[in-house]
């Protein structure tokens, strides 16, 4: 049986058996988030199977496709008349060959998902005396700088209301930013994101300070902690690896248009 999934605990127990495949999942379960996803469910013997998560918080929805090769095909099959003409996805194995007959695909890339699996406590020695809160007052300066150096990011202004957004102001500019995805201390996970620099000021670890800055905000609030990078940013997987990240898995991104 296929079917909207609207009950927390069911959709929570289906995402519990990998809390890192699943940060996303489980962080969008949150009020903050919920209310703009929706979750394809296939059920057997009243059992969750496989879910798939279509979230529309963005100017662009996205599409999360993580499950069993033998089931994910099937319900992919049932859905796709009830998908938006385009979305972002994220899937795994070969789950974008549904899409081969109704929809145009940009590949983007093959990402990495990490876990932190380092000692908050221990980020105490990166001085991060000159990262700053940011707020909503920061909109502005915040959207400048991810004009000029990550315009294909995710970030959208309500973000901030996270409370989870730390940079470094140069000149009354934003030059640098740690920020996250999802945050939700209800269900104990974070998933980093919208991190960036300006390239005027790369070179100079401020995305380390600001990650850092971010990570120890954390500290007896949530301590599992997520991130996704694009597998060839050496740099940022560098970056991340020093301050105690590791790989968990491997998933590919891609943009669909319907045809």
């Amino acid at each position: 049986m296929i079917r909207q999934i609207k009950d927390k605990d069911s959709l929570y127990n289906r995402f519990e058996k990998d809390i890192f495949l699943y940060a996303y999942h489980i962080g969008d379960l949150d009020d903050f988030y919920f209310s703009d996803c929706k979750w394809f469910g296939l059920e057997e013997n009243r059992q969750i199977v496989d879910v798939i998560l279509l979230y529309s918080g963005l100017k662009i929805p996205t599409l999360l496709i993580f499950g069993s090769i033998e089931k994910i095909p099937h319900l992919l099959e049932e859905i796709i008349d009830k998908l938006p003409d385009r979305f972002y996805c994220h899937y795994q194995e070969n789950f974008h060959e549904i899409f081969e007959s109704d929809y145009q695909m940009t590949f983007l890339g093959t990402h990495l998902k990490m876990k932190f699996q380092g000692d908050l406590a221990k980020l105490s020695n990166i001085d991060t005396s000159k990262i700053i809160h940011l707020t909503e007052e920061d909109k502005p300066n915040l959207l400048s700088l991810y004009q000029d150096s990550y315009p294909e990011g995710y970030f959208v202004p309500y973000m901030l209301k996270s409370g989870k957004y730390y940079g470094v102001n140069v000149d009354k500019k934003i030059v640098s930013v740690a920020g996250v995805h999802v945050y939700s201390p209800l269900y104990n996970i974070a998933v980093l994101g919208n991190i960036t620099t300006h390239p005027n000021f790369r070179g100079r670890g401020l995305a380390k300070k600001c990650t850092a800055q971010l990570l120890k905000s954390f500290e007896g609030e949530v301590d599992q902690i997520g991130l996704n990078v694009k597998k060839d940013n050496i740099s940022a997987l560098r970056l991340y690896e020093n301050l105690g990240f590791r790989i968990h898995s491997t998933y590919k991104e891609a943009f669909f248009e319907r045809i």
